[in-house]
Protein backbone atom coordinates (compact mmCIF):
# COMPACT_ATOMS: atom_id res chain seq x y z
CA UNK A 1 0.00 0.00 0.00
CA UNK A 2 0.95 3.38 -1.20
CA UNK A 3 1.15 6.48 1.50
CA UNK A 4 -0.87 8.08 -1.04
CA UNK A 5 -3.70 5.48 -0.58
CA UNK A 6 -3.59 6.57 3.23
CA UNK A 7 -3.85 10.25 2.37
CA UNK A 8 -6.36 9.71 -0.81
CA UNK A 9 -9.25 11.23 1.26
CA UNK A 10 -7.33 14.22 2.28
CA UNK A 11 -5.73 15.20 -1.24
CA UNK A 12 -6.43 16.62 -3.94
CA UNK A 13 -10.20 17.12 -5.69
CA UNK A 14 -11.25 16.74 -2.04
CA UNK A 15 -10.03 20.02 -0.90
CA UNK A 16 -13.32 21.11 0.45
CA UNK A 17 -13.84 17.83 2.98
CA UNK A 18 -13.95 18.98 6.51
CA UNK A 19 -12.15 16.04 7.76
CA UNK A 20 -8.83 18.60 5.52
CA UNK A 21 -8.14 20.41 8.66
CA UNK A 22 -5.66 17.48 10.50
CA UNK A 23 -7.14 17.89 13.36
CA UNK A 24 -6.20 21.51 13.91
CA UNK A 25 -9.50 23.21 12.87
CA UNK A 26 -10.20 25.57 10.02
CA UNK A 27 -11.04 28.63 12.54
CA UNK A 28 -7.74 31.11 12.61
CA UNK A 29 -7.07 33.05 15.27
CA UNK A 30 -6.70 37.12 15.20
CA UNK A 31 -2.87 36.57 14.18
CA UNK A 32 -2.73 33.27 11.98
CA UNK A 33 -0.47 31.62 14.15
CA UNK A 34 1.50 28.95 12.75
CA UNK A 35 0.41 25.29 13.76
CA UNK A 36 3.74 23.33 14.02
CA UNK A 37 6.79 24.67 15.28
CA UNK A 38 10.52 24.49 13.92
CA UNK A 39 11.13 21.31 16.73
CA UNK A 40 7.76 19.64 15.85
CA UNK A 41 5.72 20.65 18.76
CA UNK A 42 2.99 22.03 18.72
CA UNK A 43 2.30 25.67 18.56
CA UNK A 44 -0.36 25.03 21.64
CA UNK A 45 -0.71 26.57 25.10
CA UNK A 46 -2.81 24.40 27.40
CA UNK A 47 -4.71 26.06 30.01
CA UNK A 48 -7.21 25.79 32.96
CA UNK A 49 -7.96 22.15 33.08
CA UNK A 50 -4.87 20.47 31.64
CA UNK A 51 -4.01 17.73 34.46
CA UNK A 52 -0.06 17.73 35.98
CA UNK A 53 1.75 14.59 34.96
CA UNK A 54 5.09 14.83 36.42
CA UNK A 55 6.09 11.33 34.88
CA UNK A 56 6.04 12.74 31.62
CA UNK A 57 6.83 16.36 32.29
CA UNK A 58 10.19 14.77 33.36
CA UNK A 59 10.58 12.49 30.66
CA UNK A 60 10.08 15.01 27.66
CA UNK A 61 11.45 18.39 28.55
CA UNK A 62 15.25 19.19 27.68
CA UNK A 63 18.09 17.84 29.31
CA UNK A 64 19.01 20.82 30.67
CA UNK A 65 15.91 21.66 32.43
CA UNK A 66 16.07 17.86 33.65
CA UNK A 67 19.28 18.02 35.26
CA UNK A 68 18.84 21.23 36.35
CA UNK A 69 15.80 20.53 38.01
CA UNK A 70 17.38 17.14 39.62
CA UNK A 71 20.17 18.92 41.25
CA UNK A 72 17.91 21.97 42.38
CA UNK A 73 15.67 19.40 44.28
CA UNK A 74 19.34 17.18 45.76
CA UNK A 75 19.96 20.58 47.43
CA UNK A 76 16.62 21.81 48.72
CA UNK A 77 15.69 18.65 49.85
CA UNK A 78 19.26 18.01 51.26
CA UNK A 79 18.81 22.02 52.72
CA UNK A 80 15.63 20.42 54.05
CA UNK A 81 16.38 17.67 56.51
CA UNK A 82 19.55 20.14 57.43
CA UNK A 83 17.44 22.44 59.05
CA UNK A 84 15.63 19.96 60.73
CA UNK A 85 18.97 18.85 62.18
CA UNK A 86 20.18 21.63 63.48
CA UNK A 87 16.72 22.52 64.79
CA UNK A 88 16.98 19.47 67.07
CA UNK A 89 20.03 20.47 67.87
CA UNK A 90 23.81 19.69 66.67
CA UNK A 91 24.90 18.22 69.80
CA UNK A 92 22.35 15.33 68.76
CA UNK A 93 25.38 14.88 65.84
CA UNK A 94 28.31 13.31 66.98
CA UNK A 95 31.47 14.73 65.78
CA UNK A 96 30.07 18.38 65.07
CA UNK A 97 31.72 20.99 67.21
CA UNK A 98 29.02 22.98 69.15
CA UNK A 99 29.60 26.55 70.05
CA UNK A 100 29.78 27.55 66.80
CA UNK A 101 28.15 30.26 65.00
CA UNK A 102 24.46 29.12 62.48
CA UNK A 103 26.29 29.12 59.31
CA UNK A 104 28.95 26.05 61.07
CA UNK A 105 26.22 24.35 62.23
CA UNK A 106 24.42 24.21 59.09
CA UNK A 107 26.95 23.50 56.43
CA UNK A 108 27.94 20.34 59.10
CA UNK A 109 23.82 19.29 59.33
CA UNK A 110 24.10 19.78 55.59
CA UNK A 111 26.75 17.47 54.57
CA UNK A 112 25.79 14.82 56.82
CA UNK A 113 22.20 14.75 55.34
CA UNK A 114 23.94 14.74 52.36
CA UNK A 115 26.29 11.73 53.21
CA UNK A 116 22.36 10.17 54.75
CA UNK A 117 20.95 10.66 51.34
CA UNK A 118 23.27 9.13 49.50
CA UNK A 119 24.03 6.39 51.60
CA UNK A 120 27.57 7.02 51.89
CA UNK A 121 27.86 6.90 55.48
CA UNK A 122 31.44 8.25 55.73
CA UNK A 123 31.15 7.79 59.60
CA UNK A 124 32.81 11.02 60.82
CA UNK A 125 29.31 12.77 61.60
CA UNK A 126 26.51 9.91 63.25
CA UNK A 127 23.40 10.45 65.10
CA UNK A 128 22.82 10.77 68.53
CA UNK A 129 19.60 9.92 70.46
CA UNK A 130 15.72 8.76 69.09
CA UNK A 131 15.19 12.00 67.40
CA UNK A 132 17.95 12.24 65.35
CA UNK A 133 18.07 8.79 64.13
CA UNK A 134 14.69 9.19 63.02
CA UNK A 135 15.10 12.07 60.99
CA UNK A 136 18.38 10.21 59.46
CA UNK A 137 15.72 7.19 58.94
CA UNK A 138 13.86 9.48 57.39
CA UNK A 139 16.41 10.79 54.99
CA UNK A 140 17.88 7.29 54.20
CA UNK A 141 14.62 6.41 52.99
CA UNK A 142 14.01 9.68 50.90
CA UNK A 143 16.99 9.11 49.00
CA UNK A 144 16.92 5.73 48.35
CA UNK A 145 13.24 6.04 46.56
CA UNK A 146 14.41 9.79 45.01
CA UNK A 147 17.46 8.07 43.34
CA UNK A 148 14.99 4.85 42.47
CA UNK A 149 12.87 7.54 40.64
CA UNK A 150 15.86 9.31 39.19
CA UNK A 151 17.48 6.27 37.69
CA UNK A 152 13.90 5.67 36.47
CA UNK A 153 13.64 8.49 34.49
CA UNK A 154 16.70 8.55 33.47
CA UNK A 155 16.71 5.42 31.48
CA UNK A 156 12.92 6.54 30.33
CA UNK A 157 14.97 9.73 28.43
CA UNK A 158 17.43 7.46 27.15
CA UNK A 159 15.18 4.51 25.55
CA UNK A 160 12.84 6.70 24.33
CA UNK A 161 12.45 6.40 20.38
CA UNK A 162 13.79 9.66 18.33
CA UNK A 163 14.11 9.84 15.14
CA UNK A 164 17.12 12.97 15.14
CA UNK A 165 16.31 13.88 11.74
CA UNK A 166 17.79 17.55 10.88
CA UNK A 167 15.61 19.86 8.58
CA UNK A 168 16.74 22.27 6.77
CA UNK A 169 16.70 25.68 8.20
CA UNK A 170 14.86 26.93 4.82
CA UNK A 171 12.48 25.60 2.27
CA UNK A 172 12.93 26.73 -1.09
CA UNK A 173 11.13 27.33 -4.50
CA UNK A 174 13.40 26.54 -7.61
CA UNK A 175 12.72 24.78 -11.20
CA UNK A 176 11.98 21.90 -10.86
CA UNK A 177 14.81 20.18 -13.73
CA UNK A 178 14.32 20.66 -17.28
CA UNK A 179 10.50 21.21 -16.86
CA UNK A 180 8.57 24.95 -17.07
CA UNK A 181 7.50 23.89 -13.28
CA UNK A 182 8.70 25.26 -10.81
CA UNK A 183 9.11 22.83 -7.28
CA UNK A 184 8.85 23.58 -3.46
CA UNK A 185 12.03 21.09 -1.78
CA UNK A 186 12.97 20.99 1.53
CA UNK A 187 16.24 18.67 2.24
CA UNK A 188 16.40 16.36 5.88
CA UNK A 189 19.65 14.22 6.98
CA UNK A 190 19.89 11.89 9.69
CA UNK A 191 21.97 12.76 12.55
CA UNK A 192 23.06 9.41 14.00
CA UNK A 193 24.84 6.63 12.52
CA UNK A 194 22.00 4.34 12.89
CA UNK A 195 19.50 3.22 10.74
CA UNK A 196 15.74 4.38 9.62
CA UNK A 197 14.77 2.09 6.75
CA UNK A 198 11.19 2.98 4.90
CA UNK A 199 11.32 6.21 5.67
CA UNK A 200 7.89 8.00 4.77
CA UNK A 201 6.94 11.81 4.27
CA UNK A 202 3.72 13.11 4.29
CA UNK A 203 3.91 16.55 3.37
CA UNK A 204 0.65 19.03 3.70
CA UNK A 205 -0.20 22.87 2.68
CA UNK A 206 -2.12 25.22 4.90
CA UNK A 207 -3.38 28.31 4.10
CA UNK A 208 -5.65 31.14 4.35
CA UNK A 209 -8.60 32.47 2.52
CA UNK A 210 -11.91 34.41 2.72
CA UNK A 211 -15.04 31.83 2.83
CA UNK A 212 -18.73 33.74 2.68
CA UNK A 213 -16.47 37.15 4.40
CA UNK A 214 -14.66 34.97 6.56
CA UNK A 215 -11.09 34.07 7.05
CA UNK A 216 -10.97 30.19 7.24
CA UNK A 217 -7.50 27.83 7.31
CA UNK A 218 -7.35 25.57 4.35
CA UNK A 219 -5.75 22.42 3.87
CA UNK A 220 -4.38 19.99 1.43
CA UNK A 221 -2.05 17.06 1.08
CA UNK A 222 1.24 17.83 -1.50
CA UNK A 223 1.98 15.11 -3.77
CA UNK A 224 5.82 14.25 -3.46
CA UNK A 225 7.99 13.42 -6.68
CA UNK A 226 8.64 10.29 -3.98
CA UNK A 227 6.97 9.66 -1.10
CA UNK A 228 9.22 7.00 0.83
CA UNK A 229 12.96 5.86 0.56
CA UNK A 230 13.68 2.26 1.77
CA UNK A 231 17.04 3.28 2.88
CA UNK A 232 18.15 6.25 4.71
CA UNK A 233 21.78 6.69 4.99
CA UNK A 234 22.82 10.22 3.04
CA UNK A 235 20.12 13.13 2.64
CA UNK A 236 16.69 13.11 1.22
CA UNK A 237 15.90 16.08 -0.97
CA UNK A 238 11.64 16.09 -0.29
CA UNK A 239 10.25 17.15 -3.61
CA UNK A 240 7.13 18.82 -4.69
CA UNK A 241 6.18 19.68 -7.70
CA UNK A 242 4.25 22.73 -8.66
CA UNK A 243 2.05 21.49 -11.43
CA UNK A 244 -1.36 21.98 -12.81
CA UNK A 245 -2.42 19.15 -10.14
CA UNK A 246 -0.66 20.97 -7.36
CA UNK A 247 -3.05 23.07 -4.82
CA UNK A 248 0.03 26.21 -5.52
CA UNK A 249 -0.20 25.97 -8.81
CA UNK A 250 -0.11 29.70 -10.04
CA UNK A 251 0.75 31.14 -7.29
CA UNK A 252 3.74 33.93 -6.49
CA UNK A 253 5.97 35.07 -3.41
CA UNK A 254 2.98 37.22 -2.60
CA UNK A 255 0.27 34.82 -2.95
CA UNK A 256 2.70 32.51 -0.25
CA UNK A 257 2.41 35.94 1.97
CA UNK A 258 -0.68 36.65 1.73
CA UNK A 259 -2.00 33.57 2.28
CA UNK A 260 0.25 33.34 5.06
CA UNK A 261 0.73 29.52 4.04
CA UNK A 262 2.36 26.63 5.94
CA UNK A 263 4.27 23.19 4.96
CA UNK A 264 3.57 20.91 7.81
CA UNK A 265 5.73 17.58 7.65
CA UNK A 266 5.62 14.73 9.09
CA UNK A 267 8.42 12.23 8.38
CA UNK A 268 8.01 8.27 9.90
CA UNK A 269 10.07 5.14 9.75
CA UNK A 270 11.13 2.14 10.91
CA UNK A 271 14.70 2.73 13.31
CA UNK A 272 16.48 -0.40 13.87
CA UNK A 273 18.08 0.34 17.49
CA UNK A 274 14.78 0.83 19.17
CA UNK A 275 12.98 -2.09 17.03
CA UNK A 276 10.08 0.42 16.33
CA UNK A 277 8.78 3.47 14.41
CA UNK A 278 10.16 6.36 14.66
CA UNK A 279 8.93 9.85 14.09
CA UNK A 280 9.93 13.76 13.11
CA UNK A 281 7.59 16.64 12.42
CA UNK A 282 8.55 20.02 11.43
CA UNK A 283 7.05 23.08 9.37
CA UNK A 284 8.32 26.01 7.23
CA UNK A 285 5.81 29.55 7.15
CA UNK A 286 6.26 31.14 4.35
CA UNK A 287 8.64 33.72 5.27
CA UNK A 288 11.37 30.65 5.69
CA UNK A 289 11.10 30.16 2.07
CA UNK A 290 13.57 30.98 -0.17
CA UNK A 291 13.14 31.74 -3.65
CA UNK A 292 15.94 30.66 -6.62
CA UNK A 293 17.86 28.88 -4.74
CA UNK A 294 19.05 25.45 -4.33
CA UNK A 295 20.93 23.09 -1.97
CA UNK A 296 24.53 22.34 -2.08
CA UNK A 297 26.04 18.85 -2.38
CA UNK A 298 26.34 17.86 0.92
CA UNK A 299 28.36 14.42 0.55
CA UNK A 300 31.75 13.68 -1.20
CA UNK A 301 34.02 10.87 -0.88
CA UNK A 302 37.14 10.55 0.86
CA UNK A 303 39.22 7.74 1.39
CA UNK A 304 37.13 5.10 0.01
CA UNK A 305 34.18 6.49 1.41
CA UNK A 306 30.96 9.26 1.56
CA UNK A 307 31.56 11.61 3.77
CA UNK A 308 28.47 13.47 4.53
CA UNK A 309 28.84 17.26 6.22
CA UNK A 310 25.37 17.36 8.83
CA UNK A 311 26.32 21.28 8.94
CA UNK A 312 26.19 22.47 5.18
CA UNK A 313 22.59 20.59 5.41
CA UNK A 314 20.99 24.58 5.07
CA UNK A 315 23.71 25.54 2.89
CA UNK A 316 22.40 26.97 -0.28
CA UNK A 317 23.21 28.83 -3.16
CA UNK A 318 21.49 31.22 -6.07
CA UNK A 319 20.43 29.43 -9.30
CA UNK A 320 23.01 29.12 -11.85
CA UNK A 321 25.84 29.99 -9.22
CA UNK A 322 28.53 27.08 -9.50
CA UNK A 323 29.88 25.35 -6.61
CA UNK A 324 33.18 26.19 -5.74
Amino acid sequence: MKLSDITRPFGRGNQDNNNNDLGFGTRIGTEGERLINRDGSYNILRKGGAGWRPYELLVEMPWGNFLGLVALFYFIINAFFALIFWGIGVDKLSGVTPGNGFFEHFVAAFFFSIQTFTTVGYGAVSPLGIWANLVASIDALVGLMSFALATGILFARFAKPKANILFSTNALIRSYRDTPYNSLQFQIVNQRNNKIINLEARVTLSWIEELNGELVRRFAIMELEREKVFLFPLNWVVVHVIDKDSPMWGWDKKDFEQKRIEIIILMRGYDETFAQDVHANSSYTYDEIKWNMRFQRIYHSSGGQTVIELDKVNDMLPMGEEEE
